[in-house]
């Protein structure tokens, strides 16, 4: 017999959202559910490109009411919409104007009953795809399940008294998978209140959390939060900060902490499953796997055991197992590069960049190549000081000859997306680019 759940997996729920800086409660936020539901096309798959977040929240859990399945595309572009809507004929694109009016007639439905509903376990309640920054978008089904027992057990490690009387506000759109988990699944599983907003700028944030009396979970990634911290004031009442989507720096997290008062966290995960473990970047550099996850190696594979997951995933990060809980991290597997017989790695490449004085941004990668099938690594460096020449002959100062790259190029600022992220395809472009 399946496992059966409820939203809020029947927790004394508070406020659900702050909507337009105004709070929606548990009874307020199933109408709006209810009223999206009668709206929604037969469409068994519902392509959710809603910005603000509680109208995405709605249309979320009125899908999952229904049986249907969300996809969350990486990008809003066209293209990809096209695609998306093509490989699945049975699909209905939905936004913001489609939810809008659903929840302005919020009075019309004060005080007014509805029942919560049941989920199944093994439903599958949405489609989400690999960012594609190193090769091909890869689709990856997530059932309430998976999402549930992964949020309990985050929400365990992290905040053990709960979640009553925190709101998180989220700078990550919640088509990704951390995006996702964090501010839609979290408030739908945890209890906890979710901003509506998409803050960008530190401003923004700092904005955001003035609107809300309860104390503030930030969910974001190390490249705002870096932003964050050239913000020395504003910063009051910060329950703690979650990062994920690229590693995180112990001397960033730290410094954020001081001038934030609060602590940071990362969660480590994949689109395959989740989070995985999670840190305090600032006291350690292992990670703690979340309750009744394991890992293992095989024949140089890292697989791991997750709840919720019939199957082994295999995660295309090279790991060091210290425990049966704990682990390193030590980059991920196309993060390796083998020149002249000798290994190294393009994180720590450019580590060994960013060291250099004068050089505020950059970046190793490898373009592609269809000649000689060689490897040769190129260069994407933001300096305002040095050129190419001087920044080359620093570098041969630090790291062996043959990871020199060819070609090197300066250039004003780094392609990264929303996520903090640099695109592969992007970063081939920039370089190519006169």
């Amino acid at each position: 017999m399946n496992k059966v759940f409820k939203l809020f997996n029947n927790l004394d729920v508070g406020a659900v959202a702050s909507y337009h800086g105004y709070k929606v409660f548990k009874g307020d936020f199933l109408a709006h559910v209810a009223l999206t539901r009668n709206c929604l096309p037969s469409s068994k798959y519902i392509i959710n490109l809603c910005e603000n977040r509680y109208h995405f929240l709605v249309a979320f859990a009125a899908c999952v009411s229904l049986g249907k399945i969300s996809l969350f595309p990486n990008s809003k572009v066209s293209k990809e919409i096209n695609e998306l809507s093509e490989s699945y004929p049975d699909s209905h694109t939905i936004d913001d104007a489609d939810i809008v009016d659903l929840c302005a007639k919020h009075n019309g439905f004060k005080g007014r009953v509805t029942e919560n509903f049941d989920i199944d376990a093994q439903q599958i309640v949405a489609i989400l795809f690999t960012s594609g920054t190193t090769g091909k978008a890869k689709k990856n089904p997530k059932t309430w399940g998976q999402l549930n027992e992964s949020s309990i057990r985050v929400g365990k490690r992290l905040w053990p008294e709960g979640l009553t009387e925190k709101c998180i506000i989220a700078t990550v759109p919640p088509q990704h998978m951390f995006g996702f988990e964090t501010s839609i699944i979290y408030p739908l599983t945890l209890g906890v209140m979710v901003h509506d907003g998409h803050p960008f700028y530190p401003l923004d944030i700092q904005q955001a959390a003035l609107e809300i009396s309860e104390s503030k979970i930030i969910i974001t990634t190390p490249l705002h939060l870096k932003a964050c911290i050239s913000l020395l004031t504003g910063w009051s009442n910060i329950d703690s900060i979650i990062s994920a989507t690229s590693p995180l720096t112990k001397e960033v997290a730290s410094k954020a902490e001081y001038i934030m008062s609060t602590n940071i966290f990362e969660i480590y995960g994949c689109s395959e499953s989740g989070a995985i473990a999670t840190r305090q970047t600032s006291r350690q550099n292992k990670w703690e796997l979340l309750k009744d996850y394991s890992i293992e190696t095989s024949e140089g594979t890292t697989l791991l055991k997750a709840t919720g997951y019939d199957t082994l995933i295999e995660i295309s990060d090279q790991i060091k197992i210290i425990s049966s809980k704990f682990f390193y991290l030590l980059g991920r597997g196309e993060d390796l590069v083998k020149i002249g017989g000798k290994r190294g790695s393009l994180s720590g490449l450019t580590c060994k960049l960013m060291q250099i004085n004068g050089v505020d941004d950059g970046v190793f990668f490898v373009p592609k190549e269809d000649t000689d099938h060689r490897v040769r690594l190129a260069v994407l460096v933001v300096s305002s000081t040095l050129n190419k020449e001087q920044i080359i002959e620093l570098l041969a100062q630090q790291i062996d000859r043959v990871f020199l790259p060819r070609p090197i190029k300066v250039v004003d600022h780094l392609p990264y997306n929303k996520l903090g992220k640099l695109p592969l395809n992007d970063l081939i472009e920039m370089i190519h680019n006169d």
